[in-house]
């Protein structure tokens, strides 16, 4: 998990105390994150991958930003992790919904091979399903009082938002490469 590695701990902590001194509150941080998510959906429909990829890098920086800033600025809040969490599934969607724009090569089950299914449309599915589940699952089992937040916490995810951003960043990468 890479929130948990020192180093980029005390990275992210400099960038909030520096950019603490813009007049800008967290959660403006967190709302501003959708524009270049939705420049980054543009630029994919305008098929221009690296453009969308660079926007998309931005969004998930501004991502890690607010957080930074509202420990900096000690403006950490339920209310806060409420915006910063309903934003994050925005921007993940607009990310995972830019490849359908891409041409990728359709693909059979091999159990149905007359059966033939655009890989964009599966991977997009499959993408917001792992998306939407994780912050389900946590949800849940934060309501149901199986764990409380702390515990859930610190629980080791199966491939948590920074890492699914890492290898979406590299898919969008490869696309005009080898889709």
């Amino acid at each position: 998990m890479l929130k948990k590695i020192p180093f980029l701990q005390s990275l992210q902590s400099s960038i909030g105390a520096a950019f603490a001194v813009i007049p800008m509150s967290a959660n403006q941080w967190t709302i501003l994150s959708i524009l270049p998510a939705a420049l980054g959906f543009y630029a994919a429909y305008l098929q221009l991958p690296y453009h969308s990829l660079l926007l998309f890098v931005l969004a998930g920086a501004m991502d890690a930003l607010d957080g930074a800033v509202a420990r900096a600025k000690k403006q950490v809040s339920n209310k806060g992790a409420y915006i910063d969490g309903i934003t994050d599934r925005l921007v993940e969607f607009l990310f995972v919904l830019s490849f359908m724009f891409y041409s990728l090569p359709s693909f059979a089950l091999p159990f149905s091979p007359a059966v033939v299914f655009p890989s964009n449309l599966m991977l997009i599915s499959i993408l917001f399903f792992g998306s939407a589940m994780t912050s389900f699952a946590t949800a849940y089992a934060e309501h149901r009082h199986v764990a409380d937040s702390k515990k859930i916490a610190g629980q080791p995810g199966i491939l948590p938002r920074a890492e699914r951003l890492i290898l979406l960043f590299i898919a969008l990468a490869l696309v005009p490469v080898s889709p």
